[in-house]
């Protein structure tokens, strides 16, 4: 969203409202999905929490809960960067972990180091080869021939949206979200525009459809992450994430034909 807001010059903090709700909306359906897979497989279920015990458990999570509301309330707030709101963020958790819920000590800063530089070390390697490919697709002039074949065939908004979703899936399939972003949101805007779509629901869906690369191959950078942190085949995740492929972009299609699902928050608290 902060690499969309700085292509396109749309409010940062227009972006996290608008994705609220079909955040809340994503969440839900995969809520959904959780309880029918576990009804069909038969998994075994915890005894019922009573309201008390869910009361004292939510006075517990509300210091980690507050991580989120520094992040989202300095940067719509215009107080920090994104970047200053992440390292204020990460220095909070680090602060909650030792001192409040003591989770963790000095002695395992190295472990916990090491972990981090050895799950980065994936990413950068990933991102190194998408950029890699976004240069190959700039050489071959692939976003100009994108760029003509949209202006040229689309007046509906309706399948100029069908088109962009299917181009964004496909793209985050091979690229990391910030260069597909700089590379092919200037090609597509200007039609967006003429269409009259609006910029930050614009915006939304196109996050939405890039985070469904991220866990889908080959790229599919989380899926790789949550593989190597699970010990478990690649293989094996692909198969158990296709529900949820599904589940994401049946909300991806309601997101984007139902704009106000995006918008009414932004222009609420505007």
């Amino acid at each position: 969203m902060v690499v969309y807001g700085s292509v396109t010059s749309v409010s940062v903090g227009q972006m996290f409202l608008g994705g609220v709700i079909p955040g809340l909306l994503m969440g839900v359906a995969m809520m959904a999905l959780v309880g029918f897979i576990s009804k069909q497989q038969n998994y075994p279920r915890h005894e019922r929490v009573s309201m008390k015990d869910i009361g004292k458990n939510f006075l517990t999570c509300i210091p980690p809960l507050l991580t989120p509301v520094i992040i989202l309330g300095g940067i719509i707030g215009g107080f920090v960067t994104p970047t200053e709101a992440a390292i204020i963020a990460c220095g909070y958790a680090l602060i909650l972990a030792v001192f409040v819920y003591r989770t963790i000590t000095l002695k395992d800063m190295p472990a916990i180091v090491y972990d981090t530089i050895r799950l980065s070390s994936l990413t950068l390697f990933a991102l190194a080869t998408a950029t890699a490919l976004g240069h190959l697709f700039s050489y071959y002039r692939v976003p100009d021939l994108i760029a003509g074949f949209f202006q040229d065939n689309f007046s509906s908004v309706g399948f100029f949206l069908i088109a962009v979703i299917l181009l964004f899936l496909f793209v985050g399939m091979f690229l990391d979200a910030i260069p597909a972003m700089i590379l092919f949101v200037p090609i597509v805007l200007p039609a967006s525009e003429a269409l009259g779509v609006d910029p930050v629901h614009f915006g939304i869906v196109i996050v939405m459809c890039l985070a469904v690369g991220m866990i889908t191959p080959p790229y599919g950078l989380c899926m790789l992450l949550a593989s190597s942190i699970a010990k478990l085949s690649v293989s094996k995740s692909i198969v158990a994430l296709l529900p949820y492929v599904a589940v994401i972009l049946v909300t991806i299609i309601i997101v984007a034909f139902l704009p106000d699902l995006a918008l009414w928050l932004p222009s609420f608290i505007d």
